[in-house]
């Protein structure tokens, strides 16, 4: 059985086990949407060019590129816009966009594994493979860890801007 059509069985069980007991519903109105859930709307309007998830990152957050290369390292917000967004976003044509992802969630972290692509000033096409571990404290992402194809995302970095 799939997870998915497990977790309906079971909820299902667990609402009519307590309906027949006389005690009300397992559901809270009012409780917040998963991290998960927010994770999935936020790259769905990255997608439609409406946002981006970015926009979950806390002030003092702290995102970490895995590896051994010339971008690996902790970076906190200010250098990472500075060293690493603002030099990438002047060779792109068109903002980075996310083709299709996957959404994962134990805890406080939300696991993301995507594909993205875009055009570069050079008229080439640039196409990677992302998995990014986001720590939510709260509402916010305070640590990112990042996987991706390096070698990919410096040859970006190498194009000259005129």
């Amino acid at each position: 059985m799939k997870p998915f059509h497990f977790l309906a069985v079971m909820a299902l069980i667990l609402t009519v086990g307590c309906s027949a007991v006389g005690q009300t519903s397992v559901h809270n109105e009012t409780s917040a949407p998963s991290k998960k859930a927010v994770v999935e709307a936020s790259f769905q309007q990255w997608q439609d060019g409406a946002g981006s998830p970015f926009e979950l990152l806390s002030e003092d957050m702290r995102w970490t590129i895995s590896g051994f290369n010339t971008y690996a390292g902790t970076y906190t917000r200010e250098p990472f816009e500075e060293e690493l967004i603002a030099p990438f976003n002047e060779r792109v044509e068109e903002p980075l966009r996310p083709t299709q992802w996957q959404v994962y969630e134990d805890g406080d972290v939300v696991i993301i594994h995507f594909d993205a692509e875009t055009t570069l000033i050079n008229g080439e096409q640039y196409r990677n493979s992302y998995a990014w571990f986001f720590t939510f404290e709260d509402e916010e992402v305070t640590k990112v860890t990042a996987f991706l194809d390096m070698p990919a995302f410096e040859k970006v970095l190498e194009i000259e801007v005129r």
